[in-house]
């Protein structure tokens, strides 16, 4: 049986919270070649290779993964949409964060091939060293 929109996207941010490398292959196997992913103050990504990378740009941050709490998720047609909490993890395990976003998903066979994130861009001063 094929997974739901829903499943696959909630795969994708349950690898984030494995690890950067399981966040970079979840990018490549889940993203159409064609997939535009856009997070307010941060470079829009084309394709997965390029999700991917900025997915491995986070270590050289200091952060080893990425931990998700859903808030609400809701999916129509081909389109799902998340309230979330994420945190910036460090390798020692310690959290930066919480960062409200809400993104919006779109799907065409089983893969993103739109994903949008809004978050307060005033949190990227984190990534600076701010």
């Amino acid at each position: 049986m094929a997974r739901s929109n829903e499943d696959v996207l909630r795969a994708v941010l349950q690898a984030w919270s494995d690890g950067l490398a399981a966040a970079q292959e979840a990018m490549r196997t889940h993203l159409t070649d064609d997939c535009s992913w856009e997070q307010t103050g941060l470079p829009t990504t084309t394709g997965p290779e390029e999700a991917a990378q900025l997915m491995g740009s986070m270590e050289a941050m200091g952060f080893s993964s990425m931990a998700v709490e859903f808030r609400k998720v809701a999916a129509t047609g081909d389109v799902v949409f998340t309230e979330r909490v994420d945190w910036l993890v460090r390798p020692d395990g310690s959290r930066v964060g919480p960062w409200p976003v809400v993104g919006v998903t779109e799907f065409r066979d089983g893969k993103i091939s739109a994903w949008r994130e809004y978050f307060d861009s005033a949190n990227l001063a984190v990534l600076g060293g701010d």
